[in-house]
């Protein structure tokens, strides 16, 4: 037995208190390693970067409520390109955004929904137009560019303003049996299209039942 009364000599303790060190920076290397891991999974990609989170799989969850500091104009997606949704006299009034998206020129889009005429709507406007924090438009999942496949019109439809019967359709544009689409993405039993309609330059982009349309992978 040593001076200290135990069965250990100071050489000994003192590596044991080493290799306990040792498990506990281990241990503390894990945690931070699985808080990182849990974050990076909806970290926002920078402008330009897929994203390699699914963000989608729970879309409402992204809605950020904010307030127009502009009459709302809006189009169907995020450019000029796309065909216009219509202009609403809504300054002061609040919407909720749930994505961002950079044109080629450099202009921020944000994604918005909104209520109109007894149904919703979801589509694209200006950022300026809204009362957004740099905090929280860092906050929005920008949209990457996924593409499911090219879809086939089962039947004459009106296309919707968003993945479900809640929400208002797109009274201009029909698109009738064999149509062609672009696919983008699936949510709540609706995938959301894009196409060219009525002889136009303008892309529509809108959402049609999984039921009237036939994916080609």
């Amino acid at each position: 037995m040593n001076a200290n009364g135990s069965g250990y000599s100071n050489n000994q303790m003192i590596e044991e208190e080493k290799e306990m060190k040792k498990v506990l920076c281990a241990l503390l290397l894990v945690c931070l390693m699985t808080i990182s891991a849990s974050a990076d999974d909806w970290v926002v990609p920078r402008n330009g970067v897929p994203s390699s989170g699914s963000y989608y799989d729970d879309y409402a969850f992204y809605g950020i409520s904010a307030k127009l500091v502009e009459d709302l104009a809006t189009r169907s997606g995020p450019s000029t390109t796309y065909t216009g949704c219509g202009s609403y006299q809504m300054k002061g009034e609040t919407v909720t955004v749930y994505s961002r998206k950079y044109d080629n020129g450099g202009v921020l889009w944000v994604e918005v929904e909104f209520t109109y005429g007894g149904g919703y709507r979801r589509a694209w406007t200006g950022a300026k137009r809204l009362n957004l924090s740099e905090s929280q438009l860092a906050s929005l999942p920008e949209e990457d560019g996924s593409f499911l496949g090219y879809g086939t019109v089962l039947s004459r439809i009106t296309p919707r303003y968003g993945p479900g019967t809640l929400y208002s359709t797109h009274n201009e544009a029909i698109l009738n049996r064999g149509d062609q689409v672009a696919v983008i993405r699936e949510q709540n039993g609706f995938y959301l299209t894009e196409c060219y309609i009525n002889n136009s330059n303008e892309k529509l982009r809108s959402w049609i039942s999984v039921d009237e349309m036939m994916l080609n992978y």
